[in-house]
């Protein structure tokens, strides 16, 4: 296999994944689930905070699957990474253990990983 072949099937498997998550995260901050009613008080952040990072995810997902929007898609990764990052953080602030905030910051790895891997699009102007 040659390594624009390998680096294609890194790019679908870490934009997967990371799609996949945002989605259903975007839904179950939309929804209140009660295990995002339960992290945002622990984290002591207000409810609509959970309505504004559902509407922020579910854009990025359209930013990144729609094509022809370089721009958008270069904030939709910039925005992702600062949601996993900041969730990581704020996991590390209230000094929750290692569990906590491990997987955020596996998503913003994978953020990183989507946006690196990318198929190369001029921006545009």
């Amino acid at each position: 296999m040659n390594l624009r072949k390998t680096a294609r099937l890194a790019y679908l498997g870490a934009t997967g994944i990371l799609l996949t998550e945002t989605a259903v995260g975007s839904y179950w901050d939309l929804a209140r689930i009660s295990y995002v009613r339960e992290v945002f008080q622990r984290l002591e952040y207000p409810m609509y905070f959970a309505t504004i990072m559902g509407v922020a995810k579910a854009a990025a997902v359209a930013a990144i699957v729609t094509p022809g929007f370089p721009r958008a898609e270069e904030w939709a990764y910039a925005g992702l990474t600062f949601v996993y990052g900041g969730a990581a953080a704020s996991h590390i602030a209230v000094g929750d253990k290692p569990k906590a905030w491990l997987g955020p910051l596996g998503f913003a790895g994978l953020t990183l990983a989507s946006w690196a891997l990318r198929p190369t699009r001029p921006l545009a102007v």
